[in-house]
Parts: structure tokens; sequence; C-alpha cells
């Protein structure tokens, strides 16, 4: 998005200077649509490593530089191999004084109770210096940092601009994270305005994993049986193999930033963390045996989503994830020795179709060995206990308020946009999303476009609460009430803490939260070419404020029930 007249200034921080902005000085978004001097690339089809030929790597975990702080470097690197028979590649990174990094970053390992500050210093090109040919709207080269899923102060949440701080190259910013919430796989990343996929896809995007003194108490893998897979899907120049991004679904499956690598495991159970990193691509995962004695597959078992554990743990056969999503998941080879199992995908993309990209059938293969190094004493518990994980659904809808939001194409441009329940909006039109802090809120999205998003909101934790299809909508784009059909209830898998959900084209989606945080931030598509807004070049992008006040809500229906609010959300 480009920056309007009058706030290009206090948008960017002067070097070292922090400049919070005001939401009511929002204006329209400028005409112009000029890109950088770079043309975007052609991405032809990828050229193809052997699969399964590399071990992935786990990312490092950093070291605070002083007590309570870290310091983590965002840059150029040249070094990086996607595949060990490839040449080394431009990419971006974050690197600690411990951990130097040339594609993503380091783990920062945050414990409750423990507060951190970190300070990010972007050591990018200087501004009006082409990083990579992307066809990016601009080339400032600023930068900011989002704690995705943290609930930190809003001055450090990592805001895009206008209504947050950006760093230009040479400057640094510091960011404070209390660190007191309940323990959840959370993440880092760029989250620039107009080109936060131009900055992530080449890789500054790290995980951020809250922990807590209970954990160790729910007998889970840990220690070298818990892996962390970030999962991304890329495409290559046919010759240089450079990266390449025209904002679209890459070809081939990147995880931790090896091209379609492979996992020693033992017979035992393993605790995975999977991220979805990737900008477009949903994934419908699943385990699929290539090799050894024929046998069902590994049970798998969801223990944690988004925000935090799901206080009785599911067992799966196959798990859909969206982009920002995270799940951790309990792999158990046991019984399959000598096995090798591939981490496979069928979800369409676009999601849920029909199918307009290179499908990507094959992510990751774990190859099980034949004995264990010491024996397996992990368990899956029946009850996680966790202070984020024990309100019944039934409390948080007592006194909650019903805010209606939608998500569907922009007449003439047919680019997906956000708004409340009358009209959809762009990002700097002015914010009707003001919830009061310290109050419960529904929100109920209605998804009348073609595709799913991944819906994600700033500052708070949140609870699926499910969802009702709807047969037909009106001229104005409400549902005819009479289509609506029955409410779906969150599947059990998805009914943990979230930041994140599935708002399924032809459904209304209602999720419920609790506004602990005032101050400005964001809610937004998480399929990052929508938020940037790359149909538009940045004109329309499917990001909207969120500003969590003091005004109370009473415009906003009591929800109350659940039965009352099924009779809400059928209202035109």
């Amino acid at each position: 998005m480009l920056l309007p007249t009058g706030l290009v200034g206090a948008a960017i921080l002067a070097a070292g200077t922090p400049m919070p902005m005001n939401a009511a000085t929002l204006t329209s978004k400028p005409a112009s649509t000029a890109r950088a001097a770079d043309a975007a690339q052609n991405c032809a089809p990828s050229p193809r490593p052997p699969f399964f030929a590399d071990e992935v790597q786990q990312p490092p975990v950093a070291a605070t530089d002083r007590p309570h702080h870290y310091t983590l470097t965002a840059a150029v690197h040249h070094t990086h191999r996607f595949a060990s028979s490839w040449p080394p590649v431009k990419t971006l990174a974050y690197s600690t004084a411990n951990a130097p990094m040339d594609y993503l970053g380091p783990t920062l390992v945050t414990r409750q109770g423990h507060p951190v500050d970190v300070k990010m210093v972007n050591d990018l090109p200087p501004a009006g210096t082409p990083i990579f040919p992307f066809g990016q709207p601009d080339n400032r080269n600023t930068l900011n940092l989002h704690h995705h899923g943290g609930l930190q102060p809003a001055s450090s949440d990592g805001v895009p601009a206008p209504l947050g701080t950006e760093v230009p190259p040479g400057g640094s910013y510091t960011y404070h994270y209390p660190n007191y919430q309940a323990p959840a796989p959370l993440f880092y990343h760029d989250h620039t305005d107009m080109t936060t996929g131009y900055h992530t896809y080449p890789g500054l995007v790290g995980f951020s994993p809250q922990t807590d003194e209970r954990e160790r108490s729910f007998g889970l893998p840990s220690g070298r049986f818990e892996k962390l897979y970030e999962l991304q899907d890329n495409s290559f120049d046919p010759v240089t193999k450079e990266l390449c991004y025209s904002g679209s679904f890459g070809d081939l499956p990147v995880i931790n930033g090896t091209i379609a690598p492979k996992q020693q495991v033992e017979p035992r159970r393993y605790l995975f963390t999977l991220l979805n990193s990737s900008g477009n691509r949903f994934y419908h995962l699943s385990l699929k045996q290539v090799a050894g004695r024929p046998s069902r597959a590994p049970r798998i078992t969801v223990v944690a989503s988004d925000d935090g554990y799901l206080r009785h743990p599911v067992r799966v056969r196959d798990l859909l994830i969206v982009p920002g999503e995270r799940y951790r998941v309990v792999v158990d080879f046991h019984g399959h020795r000598s096995q090798k199992w591939v981490l496979s995908n069928d979800a369409n993309a676009h999601y849920p179709g029909p199918n307009a990209a290179p499908l990507i059938p094959g992510l990751m293969r774990f190859d099980v060995g034949k004995r264990l190094s010491r024996q397996d004493h992990s368990h899956i518990p029946h009850t996680i206990d966790e202070t984020n994980n024990g309100q019944p659904l039934f409390r948080k809808l007592q006194d909650a308020r019903l805010r209606t939001v939608q998500a569907g194409p922009k007449p003439l441009s047919g680019a997906p946009e956000l708004g409340d329940a009358n009209q959809l909006l762009n990002y700097l039109d002015a914010p009707t999303e003001t919830p009061q802090v310290g109050s419960w809120e529904v929100w109920a999205m209605r998804n009348h476009g073609a595709n799913s998003h991944p819906m994600h909101l700033h500052l708070l934790e949140m609870q699926l609460i499910g969802r009702w299809h709807v047969g037909h909508w009106g001229a104005d784009k409400k549902p005819v009430p009479s289509s609506i059909g029955p409410f779906e209830p969150a599947p059990a898998y998805e009914s943990g803490p979230k930041d994140v959900f599935i708002a399924d084209p032809n459904y209304i989606t209602a999720w419920v939260g609790k506004f602990t945080i005032a101050g400005t931030a964001v809610w937004h598509c998480h399929i990052i070419p929508h938020e940037d807004g790359v149909m538009t070049n940045g004109q329309i992008e499917m990001m909207r404020p969120l500003v969590i006040g003091h005004t109370p809500q009473r415009q906003l229906p009591l929800v109350e029930s659940l039965k009352r609010l099924d009779r809400l959300v059928r209202r035109p």
C-alpha cells in the first residue's frame, strides 16, 4: 500500500526514533500505481533437484546478548543452498550473535513470566536499492517485526505503516514482549505494508515458541524428539536457481529452507510443530507409505494449535493447515521400523478449488530406523490443563457481543477485500472494528467470495465456534436467511486457542475472543498477496484497522448463548 501524502515521515522510523500513528489521521489511498524499477520475474517451472536427498535442518536457538534482551539483525545473504546440488543464492535472514543465519531466523524461546526485549536491526541496503527482481511496489527496504500470536503492547506488535512504525535501512527498533501468556507455538515475521510477502518469501520468518513450567509434566516427547518444521512453497529460476516470486504459488516444497528434505527418526513418538508460512498455499496433510512392510499409517494426534494446548488432544488421520496457522502434533512411529513415510498433500491451489496451480503432493520424507537410542517414556495425556484452555465456550458467549464482518471481491477489480456488515472497505478507510478493551466479542465472518481466507486478528487469543453454510447471497451481499444451513460446530482439532481461522466461501464462520490490550493493530487475511494487495499493486489490501479502545459497543447485540447466536446469525 502506498503511503498517503503527509504520512510518509510519520509511518517510517527515523533511525532509532519511534513515531506512533493516530488512526484518525488516515486518508484515502493515492491513485499512483508506480512500481519499483526492477521488473517482475516470469516464474517458469522450477528445476527439480533430487527429492528426499538432503537431511532437514533444525533452526538454532538464539541466545540473549544480555539478560532478557535479544538483538535480531535482518540482512541480505548469498550463501544459502536450497539443495546441496544447487549453487548458493540470494536470500534474507534474521541473525543473532550466537546464531548467524543465511535463511529464515533462529528460534527465540520465551518463558511465561519472563519479559524480553528484542531489538530488530534493519541491515538491508539503502532505500531505493533493489534487492530482488520480484516487481515489488517500491524499494523502500523498510522492515518491522510482528510477533504472531503474541500478547504484547500495540506499540510492539509490528503493525504495518501507517498505523504502526517501520524501520528504515540502518535503523533499529526495540520490541517489548511481556510473555505472560500460556505456552504456544508462536512465530515472528516481517509485516511491512505492501511488502510483507516480498520479505517473508526470501526468508524473514522464524519460530518463537512460548513455554512454561507446566509443560514438563505433560509427558510429551521433548529434547531431540521434538522438531520444528516451517512449510513453504517456492519457485526458482530454471537457470540460476535464484528465488522467483510473483505473488502466486510456488511449485516446490521447502521445509526449513531445504527442498523436499528427509528426516531420520526412531521408531518412537515425536512432537512436531508445523508452521504454514507459505504465502498462498493451503496444505491438507497426511502420511503416505513409500517403503517398507505395508502397514497402517503412524498415529497423528493434535495436541496444540496457534495459541496453546487443546484441553483434550485429538487423533486425526489428516490435517488442513492454512497460511499463518500452527499445529503441534504427536506422530507415533512405534511399529514402523525400516519404513519410509512421505508427508503428503492433496489440497487444491487455490483452496478449496478448482485447482489453478501446480500441486505439491509430497513435502518431506520420514525414514524410520530399526532401533531406539533410549526407551520412549513419552505419552499423550487425555487432558492438558493450561491457563487458557479451561473456560467453557458457553461462558465466553454469555457477555459477548456480536460483530458481523465480511470478505468478498471488490466490484470491477475483483480484488479481495474486507469490511463490516454493510460494506467492503480498504486498509486506510476509517476504522469500523473498535472493540472495547476488557470485552468479549463474537465475530461472524461472511465470505461471499470464491476462495477460503485464513483470517488473523492481532493482540488476542480466540476460539472457533463453528460455521453455517450459505446457499444464496442477496444483491447487497448479505446472506438470504432462508438459505442459511444448520450450525456446524468447530471440529475438535480446531477447538483450541487460536488466532487464525479458515473462512470458507459461502459460509459464515464465527469465533470468540476477549480484547485485553488497548491500542491500534490490524486484522487481515493471511494469504500474504491478499494482505499486500499484489493484484492491485497495493491499492486494495485485504487488511483493516483494529482499534481497541474504551468506548462500549452497545450498538452490537448481546450473544448470551449459542442458541441465541444461531438466531442472530440468520438475521439479514
